[in-house]
């Protein structure tokens, strides 16, 4: 019964040990089932599709892949190979949307990238295309391909800025000087649809050093050059071009225009000759040409020969209006008022009345220089007659108030010379020398304030009237006001730094405030400008206790303000502005030194001599 009882206990352990061997053998084999095909699977369909793709079956092809890739989305190359197909056979739409489908997976896919760049370039949007080779661009910067669609692509959306960018990549990079070229023209294009003229010029200059006779390049050079007001260049390759097409009347008058417009006045005279010999005498601008050689000879002072030739012309044409004016003006030029004032007047007879206007403010300009020509020879009587004529033609005419101010100051009838100085201040209150003029006689009158103030106004609408700039220095002066006065003769040092009456004044002012190191030292500067400066000579002899020699070595330290480099435009202003001559003594008590110095602000030229 036990032995029974024990084989049964036996058995039954043992079938279920097989039972458990068998569930687990089982289970293993399926995990391997479903495991292994996986990777079979997907080379299998990938490897079908392939063979399909080759075979041309493009339905199966694609109805096949569509369903392997509803059971795996990211499949790339699966998809690839589907878009591929389905482009082929004509359903470019369904392609093009499979490989966005591949961007948005692998987005630096830069095959598909390009691909479909290629394809939005063709049919568009092509604004698809641009995004897309940008980003090309974006971690490939080197990609040559790219850059020339997307030159391409910004010219043809017209984003010529963009497109000059890469144009110009593309030049940089560019070995092949013929292709070079090519680019240069596509640029050049590009900076006139812009409106860049000056690039434009440079760009073609390129291209015409690669072909030095090319006429038609020479013509454009030319029209840019002349649209920049490069009249140097402009004259050079107009020049070259009459030498290969001969004279031409257009550029002529363009040659012509040029040299009136670089004062170059008797190369001016020269070509409007050439012109008038080259037209016929009724061609419309026969008339224009003749009274314009006629200018051009009065600025090159052929007074005698332009007076002959315009009494000619009116005589051949009486009712030519500009013959006479530019007969008045020549008149005028020599000196003959009377004849230039009986001319305009007997222009007013032919003239309409809205033409009349502009000759009546002719008379009154003509009469107030005759009248400053009389003053300059001390006829004050007539030349004041005269003035007032010139009123009676216009009273709203400031030069003629302002030239009547100058003219008082000179004769010393300061009240008078305020009044028309503020009479020309209410007719044209932004020209600065008319408050530089009434500041000047306030300061005759003693009337430092009134006069710090018109000096300061003056300067206020044009910073670089340096005659004002003194004048407004030496009133802070006057009125104490030592670090504001340093400040304006520092300012005017950077445009006229070897003036030694500025140095001295700033010296002066310097020493005022107690500070004798710098005061020594613009002291020195003064002399070293002009050895004979006796006020500055007195001062630094007291301050040294020894007469200075500017012959010694000196060694002082060097703050003056930075000289800016004078150009053209601030060397013409000082040329025109001459010094002003304060008239006042700045009354200072001084204990430490004996005997006392020269505390007078330095005189200066006047602006009225």
């Amino acid at each position: 019964m036990n032995i029974l009882l024990i084989v049964g206990l036996v058995l039954f352990a043992c079938t279920i040990t097989w039972i458990y061997v068998l569930f687990v053998t089982s289970t293993i084999n399926d995990n391997k089932k479903e495991e292994a095909p996986k990777e079979t699977h997907y080379d299998d369909a990938l490897e079908r599709c392939q063979k399909l793709f080759n075979q041309g079956m493009h339905a199966e092809l694609q109805r096949y892949a569509q369903r392997e890739l509803s059971k795996n989305y990211g499949d790339v190359e699966l998809r690839r190979i589907l878009a591929q197909s389905l482009m082929l056979s004509g359903n470019e739409q369904m392609a093009i949307m499979h490989y966005e489908a591949i961007l948005s997976i692998a987005p630096y896919d830069i095959k598909t990238q390009e691909l479909l760049a290629m394809y939005y370039c063709e049919n568009g949007p092509k604004t698809r295309a641009i995004e897309l080779y940008e980003q090309i661009l974006m971690y490939d910067s080197g990609n040559v391909h790219a850059v020339e669609m997307l030159s391409k692509l910004y010219e043809e959306t017209q984003n010529y800025e963009k497109a000059i960018e890469t144009y110009k990549m593309l030049v940089d990079a560019e070995v092949d000087e013929q292709k070079k070229i090519e680019l240069e023209y596509t640029l050049a294009d590009l900076y006139i649809k812009i409106g860049d003229n000056e690039n434009a010029f440079n760009s073609y200059e390129i291209i015409h050093k690669s072909d030095p006779e090319n006429l038609e390049i020479m013509i454009v050079l030319a029209d840019l050059a002349y649209k920049n007001n490069y009249w140097q260049d402009c004259l050079k390759y107009y020049k070259k071009i009459i030498s290969i097409v001969g004279d031409d009347f257009e550029i002529l008058e363009k040659i012509a225009q040029i040299q009136v417009t670089l004062e170059n006045w008797g190369e001016a005279v020269s070509a409007y000759k050439k012109i008038i010999s080259l037209e016929d005498s009724e061609n419309p601008n026969y008339l224009y040409h003749q009274n314009e050689l006629c200018n051009a000879m009065l600025k090159n002072k052929q007074f005698d020969e332009a007076i002959d030739l315009l009494k000619d012309l009116l005589a051949q044409n009486p009712k030519e209006t500009s013959f006479a004016f530019t007969l008045a003006q020549a008149y005028t030029m020599i000196g003959e008022f009377k004849i230039g004032v009986q001319l305009y007047n007997k222009l007013l007879e032919d003239l309409p009345p809205e033409q009349s206007d502009i000759i009546i403010k002719y008379i009154s300009n003509l009469i107030c220089a005759w009248a400053q020509d009389l003053f300059k020879k001390g006829d004050y009587n007539q030349a004041f007659d005269k003035f007032f004529e010139a009123l009676k033609y216009n009273e709203e005419n400031d030069e003629v108030y302002f030239e009547l101010g100058r003219c008082n100051y000179h004769i010393k009838s300061f009240q008078d010379a305020i009044a028309h100085f503020k009479r020309a201040i209410s007719i044209k209150p932004q020209n600065s020398m008319y408050y530089f003029g009434l500041g000047c006689a306030q300061d005759e009158l003693g009337n430092v304030k009134a006069a710090k103030q018109a000096f300061f106004d003056a300067i206020n609408i044009d910073p670089m009237n340096i005659k004002a700039r003194i004048a407004y220095a030496i009133s802070l002066t006057k009125e104490l006001e030592y670090a504001q006065s340093i400040e304006q003769f520092s300012e005017v040092l950077k445009y006229i730094p070897d003036n030694a009456d500025t140095l001295y004044n700033l010296a002066l002012a310097y020493e005022l405030v107690g500070d004798i190191e710098r005061a020594i030292k613009f002291y020195k500067k003064a002399i070293d400008v002009d050895n004979e400066h006796k006020e500055a000579n007195h001062n630094i002899e007291l301050l040294l206790g020894e007469p200075y020699s500017p012959h010694k070595s000196i060694e002082y330290i060097d703050d003056t303000p930075n000289n800016e480099e004078i150009t053209e435009e601030k060397q013409e202003v000082i040329d025109v502005q001459e010094v002003p001559e304060p008239t006042e003594e700045i009354a200072v008590e001084n204990t430490e030194t004996e005997p006392q110095q020269d505390t007078e602000i330095n005189p200066q030229d006047s602006m009225f001599s």
